[in-house]
């Protein structure tokens, strides 16, 4: 049901609609029920109905919520994330974008480099300090980005010094009068050095955009900022958008930037009263860093005539002494801000609680937040109703172990910094024990690891052998010496001189993430981490493999010494390689920093660690001061407003329990002070608790005595992982195979090379869709000449030694000329290319009564009349006989046909009529041993179907429950063997 402004906000679906959601208000229902209404009231397509959110986790709740109301058609309304659209419209309007297409996103370090360049000018003297020349490097990158998102380009910044130019010229340069007189005035000084430090950024950016189109870069910004020009100056494209979305809706939207608001001013432009829809609350602006501003968010009436305001201020989450507390909180006497921080009312909860504690040390808090949490699910509160909600990633790191050391189950949401984890410095020795010949510091190091299996006995026996004519590396070449120490694991030893010497011998001929890989795996390293922490160590190595794998592959590295230095340096500018924390289970106790909280709610919420260096005086600086806002007067606002309204949303998280703590020391020794935040909270409304009790009761020794438990692999992970995942087509054979092969792949996702002739089968497809999509919409087939330079270009993308490269060029080659003159006959003049596709197939499983399906579809043959044909697969690879296709023959397990019947399930749950067909094929690309092109077409039947969805809907519930890793033989017989049986603790 919905209160009287939620159902005008439902109701008003015509014109420009502009709602103030605050926390709690509904707004993610209000957005999709008004889209369900749309769908209802009138003839629009769910195709034209646009939404646009500033999240992917923002996307992800509102497709959910309105599956819930849509079924399988929530899936044909398109919802992006404003870079989602953006790298929509790029695809579908390709020569729209010349700046994109044709060009690579820049890595952070290659904009290092360029701004490293451009400063390197005796001309600059602000941006170049002389004790640290590289000092601005990282906040002019920081910087750069922020004027792109609010789409001020080098002209536009231009305009701005030129405006704090004439106001410069307003202030009298010098005191009349007084003491100071003849002297300088600190407000014209402050200006003109303000204006002086502008124009060299002015300087630098301008030169900045210059480079990066002559190496053909962009920046993740340029993006959103590019789909700006090409709305803009190409008519015919702005023209088929608008004509496509007749609706647009869009959320977060106090967290919009320039450059997004751009764009959905250009989307509404076709009519002086569009069907525009925005949600926002300015309480909740806590992405400045994004670009986001109060500018943005109020530009909407002054742009949108005849805007209809609507307020929601019921809130359906939170006691009304929480929210009472949280609005003290952001309280302004500003006439314009007043009208959107409103006070909401509560609407559902009863009573609430605010308490405030104060310790003498951080130790002391933190045991007293562990130990109220377990009183809480002592008392019957699950253990996801609880959050700790801290300012910075190193907070939720920190807490989520100290959290899991006394055996509860965590889940921390941050963006954890992976260059600082033990892991990576160990992967790093690993590295410089390959790439460091006579220096045998890191060999020494790296000696005492534990994944080599030696013993403490065994690593002194052979450092101690080691003297200036003797190296540790020719001591473990030597077996006899070896054995002569007394050397119990002599083979165990030895295979650390043969793992480096064979790395370096693989690195004059490979790249650097095959070499890493090798290393990792014949050192013993990567199974170590998968037995003693499988979680961690995925979350970990695979992001360090993604990010040298992408230096390979987009920069060209190719040594494995440029790798360790190119992580070095982005140590040395503070550029931080992030990797999410992996969700383990959905009944676990939350620990997140204040941004990632945003959108969710927990019945109880602690907030510790509110001290002023973090919640507070610690507020990021700006090393610039570029004014880009409008609607504010100087003064309405402290520096820390940015602070303060996270703080809010920290609060707002809670329903019925909140709890401050702060500590008058932390662990460095250092004193600290409550956060200023404190003083802006009406007293009245927090209750201030001593904790004589808790520290009385501290024992320092009961926190470093407790081992801690590693995380193992249990059934709520692979339930979260199911939950978010679903089954594709690949894992569901994954698992049929044998369920630790879909655990180690599908779920932990282990790293692995991908082996080079599925790297070519990856080219081929690639070149197929260039082929058959320039057939559709050019109505021709392209020439040899353009096939090769598409498959150079593809191939050119993988990691390849000239010798490989060359060879997989004609191979393919030859493939292509004679497949492509095969399509040249049986192409129909229309086809729909990598089609993806993502369904719900409902289930009798309690934990799990939605299981994702996905798919991506090579390609669906049109007719004539729009509708589907057929579902064409493509295999590289020898031709299988029928049989062999459908699980008919000894060595077949059937996967290939159960991945047309899966393709023919998705297409079902769909609900599109346009894309229904039964019939598949596999289109075999290389042809037999003539040379003759086989594809093998299928009609798959509604009892084929049904049988599928009992397959998976049996996997599913197996995997919930567990049943199968249980099972020695299971885990024996799987491909990660090695791994199984150690993980459950078999014996092998």
């Amino acid at each position: 049901s919905l209160n009287a402004a939620q159902r005008v906000a439902v109701d008003t679906i015509d014109g420009p609609v502009m709602v103030v959601a605050g926390p709690g208000t509904g707004k993610t229902q209000i957005l999709t029920l008004r889209i369900a209404n749309i769908l209802r009231q009138t003839d629009t397509a769910p195709e034209s109905i646009l939404a646009l959110t500033f999240t992917e986790s923002g996307a992800k709740a509102m497709r959910e919520r309105l599956r819930r109301y849509l079924g399988s058609a929530a899936y044909r309304v398109p919802i992006f994330t404003f870079h989602g659209f953006a790298d929509h419209l790029i695809h579908t309007y390709p020569d729209a974008f010349p700046r994109i297409i044709g060009s690579r996103l820049a890595s952070d370090i290659e904009k290092i480099s360029i701004i490293e360049s451009i400063i390197d000018n005796p001309d600059l003297k602000i941006l170049r300090p002389g004790g640290n020349p590289s000092y601005y490097i990282t906040p002019l990158l920081r910087q750069f980005g922020e004027l792109k998102k609010e789409y001020v380009r080098p002209d536009d910044l231009a305009q701005i010094i030129a405006g704090e130019v004439e106001q410069l010229l307003s202030i009298v340069q010098y005191h009349e009068k007084g003491t100071y007189k003849g002297k300088e005035r600190g407000e014209y000084t402050k200006l003109a050095n303000t204006i002086a430090k502008n124009r060299e950024v002015l300087f630098v950016y301008r030169q900045y955009e210059v480079l990066l189109r002559e190496r053909r870069l962009y920046d993740f910004e340029d993006m959103i900022a590019e789909a700006v020009v090409a709305l803009a100056t190409n008519e015919n494209m702005l023209r088929d958008v608008q004509e496509l979305y007749q609706y647009v809706l869009a959320d977060e939207h106090q967290d919009v930037n320039g450059a997004q608001n751009r764009i959905l001013e250009l989307l509404s432009s076709y009519h002086d009263s569009p069907n525009i829809f925005v949600v926002g609350d300015e309480k909740q602006a806590i992405f400045r860093f994004q670009g986001a501003s109060l500018q943005n968010f109020l530009y909407f009436q002054d742009h949108f005539t005849g805007t209809k305001v609507i307020q929601l201020t019921e809130n359906y989450r939170s006691g009304q002494d929480i929210l009472d507390a949280a609005h003290s909180l952001v309280t302004v006497d500003d006439e314009l801000l007043m009208k959107l921080r409103v006070p909401l009312t509560s609407a559902t909860i009863g009573s609430s609680l605010v308490e405030r504690r104060s310790f003498s040390h951080q130790a002391v808090e933190d045991e007293w937040v562990v130990d109220k949490i377990k009183q809480a699910i002592g008392s019957g509160i699950s253990p996801e109703e609880i959050a700790v909600i801290v300012r910075t990633n190193r907070e939720v790191e920190a807490l989520a172990a100290l959290l899991r050391k006394t055996g509860l189950i965590v889940e921390a949401s941050a963006d954890g910094d992976i260059l600082v984890h033990p892991i990576t410095h160990a992967v790093e020795a690993l590295l410089s024990a390959v790439l460091t010949d006579r220096n045998e510091v890191a060999l020494f190091s790296v000696l005492h690891g534990a994944f080599w299996g030696l013993s403490i006995n065994d690593v002194v026996r052979i450092a101690s052998a080691r003297n200036y004519d003797t190296t540790l590396l020719s001591i473990l070449a030597d077996t006899k010496q070896l054995s002569a120490l007394g050397v119990e694991h002599i083979d165990r030893a030895h295979n650390i001189f043969t793992v480096i010497e064979t790395a370096r011998s693989r690195e004059v001929t490979e790249p650097p993430h095959r070499v890493l890989e090798y290393v990792l795996q014949a050192s013993g390293f990567l199974d170590h981490v998968m037995i003693h922490d499988p979680i961690e160590g995925v979350r970990v190595i695979r992001r360090l493999y993604d990010e040298i794998e992408a230096l390979v592959l987009r920069d060209g590295i190719g040594t494995l010494e440029v790798v360790r230095d190119t992580l070095a340096l982005r140590r040395s500018f503070n550029l931080p390689l992030n990797a999410p924390y992996i969700s383990t289970n959905q009944k676990a106790v939350s620990v997140m920093t204040a941004h990632k909280s945003k959108g969710l709610e927990f019945s109880l919420v602690f907030i510790p660690h509110l001290q002023d260096s973090i919640w507070g005086a610690g507020a990021k600086r700006n090393s610039f001061n570029i004014p880009l806002s409008s609607h504010l007067k100087d003064g309405v606002l402290d520096a820390f407003d940015d602070e303060r309204r996270l703080f809010y949303v920290a609060m707002t998280r809670a329903k019925q329990t909140l709890y401050f703590s702060e500590s008058a020391m932390n662990r460095d020794g250092k004193v600290l002070t409550p956060t200023r935040f404190f003083d802006d909270i009406d007293p009245t409304l927090i209750t201030l608790v001593a904790s004589d009790k808790e520290e009385t009761a501290f024992h320092p020794l009961t926190t470093l005595q407790q081992t801690g438990a590693v995380l193992k692999i249990d059934t709520a992970l692979i339930t979260t992982a199911l939950a978010a995942r679903g089954f594709s087509a690949t894992s569901l054979n994954n698992y049929l195979k044998n369920p630790f092969n879909f655990l180690y792949r599908n779920i932990l996702r282990i790293p692995e090379v991908q082996p080079a002739h599925m790297q070519f089968g990856t080219a081929i497809h690639n070149v197929l869709e260039f082929v058959t999509r320039t057939h559709t919409n050019q109505g021709v087939i392209p020439n040899t000449t353009v096939i090769k330079e598409v498959l150079e270009h593809e191939l050119g993308k993988l990691p390849l030694g000239v010798h490989e490269f060359t060879r997989l060029l004609d191979k393919g080659l030859t493939v292509l000329v004679r497949y492509v003159a095969y399509l040249a006959s049986t192409l129909p003049r229309q086809t729909k290319e990598e089609f993806t596709i993502r369904v719900i197939l409902e289930t009798d499983i309690p934990e799990l009564p939605n299981l994702p399906l996905t798919g991506k579809l090579d390609r669906i043959d049109i007719g004539d009349d729009g509708y589907a044909l057929r579902v064409v697969d493509y295999k590289t690879g020898k031709p299988k006989s029928r049989n062999d296709i459908e699980g008919k023959t000894a060595s077949s397990d059937g996967a290939y046909k159960r991945q047309l019947t899966f393709y023919t399930l998705l297409l079902s749950l769909y609900d599109d009529e346009r894309y229904l067909t039964n019939t598949g094929v596999l289109s075999f690309v290389e042809g037999d041993s003539k040379g003759v092109i086989k594809d093998e077409s299928f009609t798959v039947t509604s009892e084929e179907v049904a049988a599928l969805k009992e397959q998976i809907a049996t996997a599913a519930a197996a995997l919930v429950r567990g049943d199968l890793f249980q099972d020695p033989v299971t885990a024996a017989s799987s491909d990660y063997a090695h791994l199984a049986v150690k993980l459950f603790d078999w014996e092998t």
